[in-house]
Parts: C-alpha cells; sequence; structure tokens
C-alpha cells in the first residue's frame, strides 16, 4: 500500500482527476462538425452489415433507416472501432434526440483522449524516470489550444492519435519484455489502432523491425524468437480483421483498397494556404510543416527544435563512431534511446511517407494529429536536458515550466470554446487572410444559438449560409424546442438571417458586400478570436 500511496502517485492521481473533471465540465460546450453525421453513419453501416450477416433480429431501428451497403460507403476506409460501439449502445439506449447521440459521442471521444493521456504519461515516466516530467508531457499535450478542442468532437483524427499512444505503449512493453501476454497486448492495440485509421499499420510494422534488430542483436535462440515474432504478427493481423468488419468479406482485396485510398485526391476540395486556394491535388511539401510552425504555442516549437536537434546530433555521432572496439557500437544503449529513436522514426515515417506519397491532405493537418505526442515527446527531452545541465533549482525550474504553459492555457480560457481556431503569435492578427480558420462549421451551432437566445419571443427563423457548409447538422444539435424554432432554408429570398463561417472549399469567390447589399443584409454579430471574425450573422434589413 505504502508503494502507491507515495507522494508523486497521489499527486499523479489528483493531476488525471483534476483533468477529466475539466473534460466532463465543459464537453457539452462545443458545437458540432459538419463530419460528424458521418462518422455515425459509418458505424451504423458496420452495425447493419453485422446483423444482416449473422442474421441478428435486434435493433428493429435499423430497419428504418436508409443505409448504403458497407461496401459502397466511403468512409469505411476510416476503420469502425470507435464508431461501431457507440452506434451499439446508441440503439442500445434507444437514443432518439440528435443533440443526446452526438453529445454522447462527445463525451466518449474526449474519454478516449483521455485514457490515452494516461498511456502518454505512463510512457514519459519510464523514459525519463520521473512522475514530474511524465506529467509535464502530458499538461504540454494537454493544453495543446487545437488538439484541447478537437478532443471533445474530433472522433477521426483525435482517435486515432489516441489509439496510436497506446500502441506506442504496448509496443515499448513488447520491445522491454517479448512475453506471450505483452504480445497480445500489444496485438489488440495494434488492432485497435489501424482498426481506427488505416495508417495505423506502419506502427506495429515498426516495432516488429525493433524486435527483428533486438533479436539478431541477441544471438540467442534466434529461430524461436523470430517464430515467437511470427505468431505476434499473425495475432496483428487476426486482430485488425476482427475489429474492422469491412474487411470480413475480402480481406486482402479491401484492405488494399482502403490503403490505396490514402494517395486519392478528393476533387473539387481546396485548401486556403498561404493566402491562396490550393487542390488538395496539388498541396505543396511543405504543407503540414507551416500547418504545425503555425497552430503549435511557439515555446513549444523552440523546445521541440532544441530537443530534435540534440537527439540528431547524438545519433549522427553514433554512427560515426561504431565499430567493433568502440563502447558506441550500436544505435541505442539501452531502452530509453530505444524509446528515444522510437519516437523519432513515429514522426519521419508518416511524414516521408505521406511526402511520397502525396496523400491528401486537406482542413488543416488534422489528418497527421497522430504525430504531435512525438513532437510533445522532443519537447519533454528538451525540458529535461534543461533540468540536468542548466536549471538545478526546483522550483525555478517548475516557475519557468508554469511561465511557459500560462500564456496558452489564458488565451484557452479566453477564447473558449474556439480553442480550435488557435493560431500563434506568427499569424495571430490576420491568420484569415492566409489560412482556412473554421474548416469544419463548428462555429455555426454557437451562431444558431446567439440567433435564437437574441429574440426568445420570436417563434421561426429563417437562416441561411454563406459559402459551404451544413447548418442541418449544426440544427439537428440544438435541443428539441431550438429546432422547432429554426427552418434552414437554401432560398436566400426567404432567409431572415445569413451565416458565414468563412468555410470556401470548393474556392467559390462570393462577393459577399454585393451579396449582402443587393438583398438587405447588415452585420448582426461576429465570434472573433484576436480580434479576427471566425464566423459572422448577417440580419435582414428593410430600407
Amino acid at each position: 500500500m505504502k508503494k502507491y500511496l507515495n507522494l508523486n502517485n497521489i499527486f499523479s492521481i489528483f493531476f488525471f482527476v483534476t483533468l477529466f473533471i475539466i473534460g466532463i465540465s465543459i464537453f457539452s460546450h462545443y458545437g458540432i462538425s459538419i463530419d460528424e453525421d458521418n462518422s455515425r453513419i459509418n458505424g451504423l453501416v458496420s452495425l447493419n452489415y453485422i446483423v444482416e450477416l449473422f442474421n441478428i433480429e435486434i435493433f428493429d431501428k435499423l430497419k428504418t433507416l436508409s443505409l448504403p451497403q458497407i461496401h459502397e460507403y466511403s468512409e469505411q476506409g476510416n476503420g469502425v472501432i470507435f464508431d461501431l460501439p457507440l452506434s451499439i449502445i446508441e440503439l442500445t439506449l434507444s437514443l432518439d434526440n440528435s443533440r443526446e447521440i452526438f453529445l454522447y459521442r462527445h463525451f466518449f471521444t474526449f474519454l478516449i483522449f483521455y485514457i490515452s493521456l494516461i498511456f502518454f504519461f505512463l510512457i514519459l515516466k519510464k523514459r525519463f524516470n520521473s512522475h514530474l516530467f511524465g506529467i509535464l508531457g502530458v499538461l504540454f499535450l494537454f493544453i495543446s489550444p487545437r488538439i484541447f478542442a478537437q478532443s471533445f468532437y474530433n472522433s477521426k483524427d483525435i482517435i486515432f492519435m489516441s489509439l496510436n499512444i497506446i500502441n506506442l505503449y504496448y509496443g515499448i512493453r513488447y520491445l522491454e519484455n517479448s512475453n506471450l501476454k505483452n504480445g497480445i497486448y500489444f496485438s489488440i492495440a495494434s488492432g485497435l489502432s489501424v482498426g481506427s485509421r488505416i495508417l495505423g499499420i506502419y506502427l506495429p510494422i515498426l516495432i516488429c523491425i525493433f524486435k527483428i534488430i533486438q533479436i539478431l542483436r541477441s544471438n540467442i535462440l534466434i529461430k524461436e524468437q523470430f517464430l515467437k515474432l511470427f505468431q505476434i504478427f499473425l495475432l496483428i493481423l487476426m486482430f485488425i480483421y476482427i475489429f474492422w468488419p469491412y474487411l470480413w468479406a475480402d480481406p486482402i482485396i479491401n484492405f488494399y483498397k482502403a490503403f490505396i485510398n490514402i494517395g486519392v485526391h478528393q476533387v473539387g476540395i481546396y485548401n486556403f494556404f498561404l493566402g491562396n486556394y490550393i487542390p488538395v491535388e496539388f498541396v505543396p511539401w511543405n504543407y503540414s510543416f507551416i500547418w504545425i510552425a503555425i497552430t503549435t504555442p511557439i515555446s513549444y516549437i523552440i523546445l521541440f527544435l532544441i530537443g530534435i536537434g540534440i537527439f540528431f546530433k547524438r545519433i549522427v555521432n553514433r554512427l560515426f563512431k561504431i565499430d567493433e572496439k568502440s563502447v558506441y557500437n550500436d544505435l541505442w544503449r539501452g531502452d530509453k534511446e530505444k524509446i528515444d529513436i522510437l519516437f523519432f522514426l513515429n514522426l519521419v515515417i508518416p511524414l516521408v511517407t505521406i511526402i511520397i506519397l502525396h496523400s491528401s491532405i486537406y482542413t488543416g493537418w488534422r489528418h497527421i494529429f497522430f504525430l504531435y505526442p512525438s513532437i510533445i515527446f522532443f519537447t519533454i527531452y528538451s525540458i529535461k536536458i534543461i533540468r540536468i545541465y542548466y536549471i538545478k533549482n526546483l522550483v525555478f525550474f517548475l516557475s519557468l515550466s508554469f511561465l511557459i504553459i500560462s500564456p496558452t492555457v489564458l488565451w484557452m480560457y479566453k477564447n473558449h470554446p474556439f480553442q480550435y481556431v488557435y493560431f500563434n503569435s506568427i499569424f495571430k492578427k490576420n491568420f484569415n487572410e492566409y489560412f482556412d480558420a473554421d474548416y469544419w462549421g463548428v462555429t455555426n451551432y454557437h451562431a444558431l444559438k446567439y440567433i435564437l437566445n437574441s429574440n426568445k419571443e420570436k417563434n421561426l427563423f429563417y437562416v441561411g449560409i454563406i459559402g459551404k457548409g451544413d447548418l442541418n447538422i449544426s440544427r439537428s444539435f440544438l435541443t428539441i424546442k431550438e429546432k422547432e424554432k429554426i427552418i434552414i432554408t437554401e432560398d436566400i429570398n426567404k432567409a431572415e438571417y445569413l451565416i458565414d463561417s468563412y468555410s470556401r472549399w470548393d474556392a467559390m469567390k462570393i462577393s459577399k458586400n454585393e451579396l449582402l447589399n443587393n438583398n438587405q443584409f447588415k452585420n448582426y454579430y461576429d465570434i472573433k478570436i484576436n480580434e479576427v471574425p471566425i464566423n459572422s450573422i448577417y440580419i435582414r434589413y428593410f430600407k
């Protein structure tokens, strides 16, 4: 009991309880993205497939839904490891209210992210042999505005990032002790990760390559070790198959189709990038690097560059000094350096793969959020070195750490719940001139709420949209009484209000002033970040 009730563990428990309380207190504050209904249908399609395949007489509601066949639904390439269980819960609890359905999806999205924070803490605590650096790493990940906000509603990219963290943890455990139990845990975690997004296949392959190197280095029972590794590899394939119903009918062909789709470009979708609309098939190689650089706190980036620079220098020196007689006779010495290399490759391999395959990346860098924990890892790597060599005083070190994160915390508090439109000081005041802001239309829900609250005596509001977006999904997130008051119209002549979330993914240039003046609209309210409008409401007036 004393082992688990020491001061470090008590503080760690208190820390994670605090994070959980924060999450459950505010998860209902966020709007809804235009992709969330697609993800929900993704789970229902797979559930319907399973029910029909095994002729299960449950979930009568499925029969009333007009669902496509599993091989016809494009979202199946994303996997359903999150969406399928939530569809089962939704139908089991007979949830009919769309707000309740999406709210519980938001809660579970945060819950999975929260669980991954615990695993990230365990990885960092093991690597740096310190509760403090584990907690700092979790803080840096948690206090990253875009990651924080999307952890409540992005059931695609945040879920994949979270499952990837868990897979990393069990992969590290398997490399340290390759017994059957750790192998099974690692196989399950790999199946879950790939079952979220097919790109997750790179991590179990990477771990297996590390294991092969370990086997060759050990020179002990090589054949037996390779046989055990092959068994784990088969287990990984088995769990991928089990967790992804799309593969059941034809695992090889369907897996190949899903993998090929990584590089398929979504024709007609444009990124607003550096002031120009660029088709996704022509996204420049530095697209992701620039997005990460402008939407991550500057202090994090500086610390990351220091950490990755020190690590890279160490690796290069190690390569040049490798020989039979030198103590520097291997790429890593011990488990800690092996974890460093693993995180480095976890960052580099996907980036290089995406660049080589010229994969479709759009709506910011959300598709590669799963790389962000590796960025935070090297941020903590840098802080650890600074602590060892330059700051001996613990109080001063903690004070400095507080100063690093406090500006971001204050910004997040001030701009709650719109942290998903965070830009650092590089483009703080004019980001709207160069980049997409609310590309998922999450603020549209808040715009509808403002319209309702600004005139509570009115019974009906006819609302239209400027540009691209889906106000119907935002309307579905309102309460039943609120939904009855909102009528979404595509006819501008009928609209009393117009909402503009500045989403132009079709690159269609709109002469907004002319549109508004000709149809007798004036500015009514702006949702702003850093004094820059990210969503505007216009109301009809009569001359």
